[in-house]
């Protein structure tokens, strides 16, 4: 259902049925899906007051 709103979202018709998807669809899809939990469990802890800070590395380019 999640991945059916996050294409719906993006206004993405990936296929006419799951199975036709690509690997990379679906990674996107994943990504997506990945990066929507966390912006809702920001929003959570922001509604409680909590206040979380993430550090991420960035990899080197060559």
């Amino acid at each position: 259902m999640e991945l059916a709103a996050l294409c719906l979202d993006y206004g993405y018709k990936l296929a006419e049925h799951p199975s036709q998807l690509t690997r990379d669809q679906i990674l996107f899809l994943m990504a997506a899906l990945t990066l929507r939990v966390e912006q809702l469990t920001q929003a959570r802890l922001a509604a409680q007051g909590i206040t979380r800070i993430v550090i991420t590395e960035e990899e080197e380019e060559e």
